[in-house]
């Protein structure tokens, strides 16, 4: 009788080595996608949070959550107001927004949908009250949000030479992944050799399946870091709070990603058939939503804490404002961009006018 032999699960680089000796080269997109999103891959677990490899806004403070909310609740009113509420959250990661926002959407009472690709992703999210869990998107949204998430979706690398602008594609020597060079399409653009950009390939194609799945009216929210009318950033990686220079060492275990052109975005969009209306800095749409307000109320707080001698109290107080006020720095996650896009004939909110 023969012995029962048992198979060892094939690991993100055994997958992306297996693909390039069986087809040659790959993109840095589908590179990107099995690194990433395949099975086992680096979301596969959310890796976001003071244990993880990244914070975002939500983690920070719930301050953004409870801003947000106003954000969501207005565009719930110029939707119509409609009920049920169906709200999507593309991207979910571990809930924390989802958490943050569910208490101060109550009065509406949303039908709080959260998309996420990986199983892993998936488990984390069935833990929140109050949502589905989905791994694509919903055939129809009233509001579509998503934090953070554009700059991790698949992108193309471009890189200037001194042949002219070529495409970076991921090959092998012998077992080492490496990068290759191979002739750019005929849209790209010129670049000085050394200067590299990217096309980001994965956001475009979100951006025409929302716009397919919005109701009229409806609003899509995407905040992320890039800018206006700029080629996408460099792309770049991170583990464990910390920057990585080499995006083909240890697969699945570094996040990948490059600021997004919103520019792009905006008129990939707006060729889908919506509108969009200028981007904001997160900073003035918080600001715009109330936070200044929000600081003095716990400046007011931390000092009838001290006046009642609530030492303990008032520092907590103050070490959470402090936090918070990370949200609003032009330097760190004030710099981030809210991008809302609409069906044709829906009006602006209030807080995305300059």
């Amino acid at each position: 009788m023969l012995a029962a032999v048992r198979l060892r699960p094939m690991s993100v680089r055994d997958v992306i080595v297996e693909a390039i000796r069986t087809r040659g080269t790959i993109g840095f997109d589908e590179f990107m996608e099995l690194a990433l999103y395949g099975e086992g891959g680096y979301y596969d677990e959310p890796p976001v949070g003071v244990d993880g490899d990244f914070v975002t806004s939500p983690h920070v403070h719930p301050v953004f959550a409870e801003l947000v909310a106003r954000a969501l609740t207005e565009l719930h009113a110029l939707a119509g107001a409609p009920s049920p509420f169906l709200l999507t959250e593309v991207g979910a990661g571990d809930g924390t927004l989802a958490r943050g926002l569910l208490p101060h959407l109550e009065p509406i009472r949303p039908t709080y949908v959260a998309v996420e690709r990986t199983p892993g992703a998936r488990r984390s999210l069935a833990g929140v009250d109050g949502i589905e869990v989905r791994d694509r998107l919903p055939d129809t949204s009233h509001v579509l949000i998503a934090n953070e998430l554009l700059d991790n979706l698949s992108f193309r690398r471009l890189r200037g030479t001194e042949d002219g602008t070529r495409e970076v594609v991921v090959g092998l020597d012998g077992d080492r992944l490496v990068e290759r060079l191979i002739e750019g399409d005929d849209g790209a653009p010129p670049l000085d050799p050394g200067e590299e950009v990217v096309v980001p390939a994965g956001a475009l194609a979100f951006v025409e399946d929302l716009a397919a799945r919005l109701t009229r009216p409806g609003y899509a929210l995407l905040i992320d870091y890039g800018g206006v009318g700029e080629p996408g950033g460099v792309a770049h990686g991170y583990r464990a709070h910390r920057p990585v220079e080499d995006l083909l060492d240890r697969p699945g275990e570094t996040d990948i990603t490059a600021g997004v052109d919103l520019g792009a975005i905006a008129d990939r969009a707006e060729h889908a058939g919506l509108v969009a209306f200028p981007p904001v800095t997160q900073r003035a749409a918080l600001t715009a939503l109330g936070f200044d307000r929000w600081i003095r109320d716990e400046l007011e707080r931390q000092t009838r804490q001290l006046d009642r001698r609530e030492g303990l109290e008032a520092v907590r107080t103050w070490s959470g404002r402090s936090r918070a006020t990370l949200l609003v720095d032009p330097t760190a996650l004030g710099r981030l961009r809210w991008l809302l896009l609409a069906t044709p004939g829906s009006p602006p909110p209030g807080w995305i006018r300059p």
